[in-house]
């Protein structure tokens, strides 16, 4: 394993942001986490893990060493659909393996971007289906001590767009693989309203989810190598029951998401920024899409600080009108 210095990061971020690395590693295995570890505690260097670098904004340079987490493998552990994935694994190049493996539940998770890794730490989700419906165990290094942990669910904390490893006492494991429990036998997940209006049949294949899922998102989010972007850059926030009545109200269009707690309803963080005319709107050298107003871009020359200036005049403005507090999905660095 090599240690490379002053490594520029544009490649290594969806947005297309010009930082740099002062020290930058790739990890193929657990020899070159080990060793990279060891590296940074010899010079005293923080760490910053990297997968596909979809989910994050660089607002500055990086002073400490990143570890490009390359690491391969999938293990079909059973015929039941049980499998065990390394965290370098691309996420939806993994979800087109388990449909030919004729392994069923990710089709809606279908165009993710990013790693296995990544995943649980967002508990990635999309079109009514979460990460951890699927998820049995997980597999991290405790980087404080050097110790393998195994996680189950429970342990894993999940939450919406959320995890025990996305919180601060969480954060120093570092997740090296996965254990999921697919569905050897399909059952259509459509009861999202946005993939069931674009499905041409009520009972569609798997594959015709699949399609239909990368199609959606196709047609949603802008191409990243075309213009630099890290997807839904807010959460949708959650509000009480009181609250949305209240909204409602006032709004009587506005549109919303049942939640597994009765007392919160979920509203599109989309909707609420369109009403605001954030769509297609540009700050400095930073700009909201122009076809969805959940998505901050990079034109070309933006800087990090940039698009987070761009985004703290968004979360403001939804403050000011609808009294409710944008939280952000991006991990800013």
């Amino acid at each position: 394993m090599e240690i490379e210095q002053q490594v520029d990061l544009r490649p290594y971020n969806s947005f297309g942001i010009a930082a740099t690395a002062a020290h930058f590693a790739r990890i193929t295995g657990a020899a070159d986490l080990r060793a990279a570890l060891d590296y940074s505690k010899q010079h005293h260097l923080p760490v910053l893990v990297l997968g596909g670098g979809t989910n994050l904004l660089f607002s500055k340079n990086f002073p400490g060493l990143i570890l490009l987490m390359e690491w391969p493998g999938i293990d079909w552990l059973n015929e039941t659909g049980l499998v065990k994935v390394a965290c370098g694994e691309n996420w939806h190049e993994f979800v087109m393996q388990c449909l030919k493996k004729d392994y069923y539940g990710l089709e809606n998770l279908a165009l993710i971007p990013g790693t296995v890794g990544a995943a649980p730490i967002q508990n990635i989700g999309a079109y009514g289906v979460e990460l951890e419906q699927f998820l049995v165990q997980l597999n991290a290094l405790d980087v404080r001590t050097g110790q393998w942990h195994s996680f189950d669910h429970s342990a894993c904390e999940f939450g919406y767009r959320d995890s025990l490893f996305k919180q601060p006492r969480g954060r120093h494991f570092i997740i090296t693989d996965i254990t999921l429990q697919l569905a050897s036998e399909w059952r259509p997940n459509i009861g999202y309203q946005a993939l069931r209006d674009a499905l041409v049949t009520d009972n569609p294949t798997p594959q015709q989810v699949f399609d239909t899922v990368c199609q959606i998102r196709r047609n949603k989010l802008p191409d990243p190598a075309i213009e630099g972007n890290a997807g839904s850059f807010f959460k949708n926030p959650l509000v009480s029951q009181q609250k949305f009545q209240a909204l409602q109200a006032e709004h009587p269009e506005l549109p919303s998401f049942e939640t597994d707690d009765d007392e919160l309803v979920k509203i599109p963080a989309a909707w609420l920024l369109d009403q605001a005319g954030w769509k297609g709107r540009q700050r400095g050298s930073a700009a909201v899409s122009e076809d969805h107003a959940l998505v901050l871009v990079n034109p070309g020359q933006a800087s990090g600080e940039d698009i987070l200036l761009l985004a703290q005049e968004m979360s403001s403005s939804i403050l000011q009108r609808f009294g409710i507090a944008l939280e952000l999905e991006v991990r800013v660095i």
